[in-house]
């Protein structure tokens, strides 16, 4: 197992097919780009095929129906021994890009390669790298009849850069019973990067704030409430709440997290073109990341009863210090509300005493001599690792690539992270 390489040519070829389907695996339904996985998943079934014909691996497609245009796919090769391992958590879906207004060098769903070696593309990262580097790993696996020690199952699923559903994607697997059997043995996560390991995750939930004021002429502001600064002094002091509500845990430093819990704004919505007008109304979209070791709940129950308390105090006019006028000269007031969108995830510690954890950590080392091997935690998130976790499962993570290019304008990976990483996962498989 340990022999295997990557083959250049023919991942860089399969991961060139992948991203070009880039435009329709863009997953941002609020923007009416509603993915269809399963473009994705027929390339990596082709490029299994001659191995499922052989009876090297078994191939199955999970989604609700109604929902078939968005599988996930169960790998399985039955392994020459007892026990299980998985490589989960590599994924079709990829957020969005925009050549244009994102200023890319080279066009994001069109793969360039440099003479360096590097790979530009949306997805090559997050994560259709990973999606290649497993489907050559089993091509050659097939090609050689290397079967692995323990029996392999890998889960490449739909739906991660969105909210959860229940018929679509990781959530559909595990109420499938498709990963029941991954329970006496490790699951390795493989959505990324640096490689790591990352011994720990953040939980994420999405929040909106619904600012509502009084418009009019901007030359008369008695006669308004200004919803835009109404908005932007709440969102202020509600990040202030929650930095001293959730300030960095004594044991982030312990897992290495490269930054604490936070809650920030990342989207702005006020339907006013005209510089003269005061709009009456915006909405501020954010996000909230949690480290493992606070509670979601209470969180979120935090965040929800700061502004429920703010927004009355607008109503009694006793507004903080430094907000602007929340109460125009006819009696009319400005308001606030924040309501949670979706389901949160929960973050997720990894065992540090587990010995896949050490067996990652070896295979590292070996697959990468010279390399500072330095587990790391960040506060993305993952679907559903801490229900893995709680379930039983002995769950790790690890990834190839490069972190500074998730989600970023001209994402970007080294074609040697991933000869790197597939040696990582041949060494894993071969113990």
């Amino acid at each position: 197992m340990q022999s295997l390489s990557l083959d250049d040519g023919r991942f860089v070829a399969l991961l060139r097919e992948l991203v070009a389907l880039g435009p329709r695996l863009q997953n941002a339904p609020s923007a009416g780009l509603v993915p269809e996985e399963r473009l994705a998943a027929d390339v990596v079934r082709r490029a299994l095929a001659p191995a499922v014909a052989r009876g090297f691996v078994q191939i199955e497609a999970l989604a609700a129906p109604g929902h078939e245009a968005r599988p996930s796919l169960v790998l399985t090769v039955q392994g020459t021994g007892a026990g299980t391992i998985g490589f989960v958590g590599a994924h079709f879906d990829v957020v969005p890009a925009d050549r244009v207004v994102e200023g890319w060098l080279h066009d994001p769903f069109a793969l360039h390669v440099d003479d360096d070696g590097t790979l530009h593309g949306r997805g090559v990262t997050d994560c259709l790298g990973h999606v290649a580097v497993l489907t050559e790993l089993v091509a050659q696996m097939a090609e050689r009849g290397a079967r692995p020690r323990r029996t392999l199952k890998i889960v490449l699923i739909a739906n991660e850069e969105e909210r959860a559903r229940p018929e679509i994607g990781l959530d559909y697997v595990v109420a499938s019973g498709a990963m029941d059997a991954l329970e006496d043995g490790p699951i390795y996560w493989l959505d990324s990067a640096d490689f790591g390991p990352t011994v720990g995750t953040a939980g994420g939930a999405g929040w909106e704030l619904v600012v509502t004021g009084v418009p009019g002429h901007s030359g008369m502001p008695q006669n308004c409430v200004n919803a835009l600064e109404l908005a932007m002094a709440t969102t202020l002091a509600l990040g202030e709440h929650f930095r001293r509500s959730f300030p960095p845990h004594p044991d982030e430093k312990r897992y290495a997290f490269l930054a604490p819990s936070s809650l920030k704004a990342t989207v702005v919505r006020a339907p006013n073109a005209k510089v003269t007008k005061i709009p009456g109304e915006v909405t501020v979209e954010g996000d909230l990341r949690l480290t493992p070791f606070y509670d979601m709940a209470d969180a979120i129950q935090s965040v929800e009863g700061f502004v429920a308390e703010l927004d009355g105090r607008l109503e009694r006019g006793d507004a903080p210090a430094g907000f602007p006028a929340a109460r125009a000269s006819d009696g009319r007031r400005g308001s606030v509300a924040l309501r949670f969108a979706g389901r949160a995830t929960e973050g997720i510690a990894c065992k540090l005493d587990s010995p896949a954890l050490a067996a990652l950590t070896e295979a590292i080392r070996r697959a990468r001599p010279g390399a500072d091997v330095r587990p790391f935690s960040l506060t993305g998130s993952l679907p559903l690792v801490r229900d893995l976790q709680r379930r039983g499962f002995d769950v790790h993570i690890t990834g190839f690539g490069r972190s500074t290019s998730y989600h970023a304008p001209n994402e970007q990976a080294q074609l040697a992270h991933f000869r790197e990483g597939f040696a990582i996962l041949g060494r894993l498989l071969g113990q």
